[in-house]
């Protein structure tokens, strides 16, 4: 029987995690949740059954951050592209660093982690046995995939995290035709995303504005992904003031520079980063907040990292700006919501103006709704989505279009 078993991201946005069993057992990403509501981790559910191998779309921690611990008790290969495999070395030693005694696997399954990757290709084809997978660009972040899957003349796509529209850093993902069974992300089935070419016209007016008025500009940015969007962006524009990048984005940045055939318009990032000043010794920090500037750092929610620091010394004409999602329960989630943050365990204010600018990587609902009509699937499972979306959204895939889709629960078993 072809199943799959749904281990995380099922009626939640985390910890993507998904075996899928065909004359192989596959283990489809095998992420964390970081912060749950309990602002500990929250991790994939355990599994009986051995697997073949496994299958990573992207470096992101909620589909990548338990690989790991995949090391204490198989020796399995896990696949991924060049960019994914570097970016996760950086991600995990950092998510072992922020989950510190809550850490359920150590170093040795981290080295040995890195040393079982496999490499694999943009429409290179992998196979198990007699399953077939082709690896197509996701759009999302560099190195990211979609997975199509052949076995047993059907076709099951798993699209981790996508993006169908044209970004400054990636180009969108095209559609997958004659789809048998869709695993895909529902992340905004509800929602539109505002059109980026207008978006980015926001935040230069909002940077120019605050600069004008002698403050600075700070941006909590994720390392991954927004960090160098925001270097394209902004990079690329002449602001009377520096532009500053600290945190792990610089690491992230130098990888990137590694793999210009992921993403977009390279020669412009290369541009870019010529006008950004890298934050590499505690001089420099001090540099930083001397006069009105601009400061793209981690952490994008403000769960650690250089940005509480350079929040505290902002003087009174500065701006925050959110480019990213915060999860409920964060320090970002908070300030925005709030105007606190928790810091050494105690509730600050905060008296500054902050705004969330909505420049996600995910795919917005027409997006959605295109790519389910070009697949033309005999069956939907929705994931990724948060329970009130999947089980809206999921309705109206049935309801409204006509589509067999479900939503399934944590540790459902889906016969495909």
């Amino acid at each position: 029987m072809t199943y799959l078993r749904c281990l995380g991201a099922s009626h939640e946005v985390g910890r993507s995690a998904f075996l899928l069993s065909t004359d192989v057992n596959l283990l489809l990403d095998y992420g964390i949740k970081i912060f749950d509501q309990s602002r500990k981790p929250k991790y994939p559910i355990t599994f009986p059954e051995e697997i073949d191998a496994a299958i990573i779309t992207h470096a992101h921690l909620d589909h990548s951050g338990f690989v790991p611990y995949l090391y204490s008790f198989t020796n399995v290969k896990w696949y991924a592209t060049p960019p994914t495999r570097d970016i996760c070395e950086v991600m995990f030693k950092d998510s072992m660093k922020i989950m510190g005694e809550e850490l359920p696997y150590n170093e040795s399954h981290y080295i040995k982690a890195l040393r079982n990757w496999h490499p694999v290709f943009y429409r290179k084809e992998v196979r198990f046995r007699d399953t077939r997978i082709n690896f197509f660009d996701a759009g999302h972040i560099a190195g990211s995939a979609m997975l199509e899957i052949r076995h047993d003349k059907r076709k099951i796509v798993y699209t981790g995290d996508f993006n169908t529209e044209n970004t400054r850093m990636h180009k969108g993902a095209e559609p997958i035709e004659d789809v048998d069974t869709l695993i895909i992300e529902g992340t905004y089935g509800l929602r539109e995303h505002p059109n980026r070419a207008e978006l980015e016209k926001k935040l230069i007016s909002n940077i120019e504005e605050t600069l004008d008025e002698g403050g600075h500009v700070l941006l909590p940015a994720f390392a991954l992904g927004r960090s160098q969007e925001l270097i394209a962006i902004l990079g690329n524009h002449k602001f009377d003031a520096p532009i500053f990048l600290d945190g792990m984005s610089k690491a992230i940045t130098d990888i990137y520079q590694k793999y210009p055939y992921y993403f977009d318009e390279f020669e412009q990032f290369r541009q870019a980063l010529e006008s950004i000043t890298m934050v590499t010794s505690p001089a420099l920090k001090k540099e930083v907040l001397k006069k009105p500037s601009i400061i793209i750092t981690t952490a994008g929610m403000m769960e650690g990292g250089p940005v509480l620091n350079y929040l505290f010394n902002l003087n009174p004409n500065s701006k925050i700006i959110f480019t990213g999602y915060n999860v409920e329960g964060t320090n970002g989630h908070r300030l925005l919501n709030e105007g606190k943050i928790i810091k050494d365990g105690y509730e600050l204010s905060v008296n500054l103006p902050a705004e969330y600018l909505d420049f996600s990587a995910h795919v917005g609902r027409t997006g959605l709704l295109d790519f389910i009509k070009k697949a033309n699937p005999s069956k939907i499972i929705l994931v990724h989505s948060d329970s009130q979306n999947a089980d809206q959204f999921t309705t109206q895939l049935r309801d409204d279009f006509g589509y067999d889709a479900i939503a399934p629960q944590p540790d459902d078993k889906i016969d495909l």
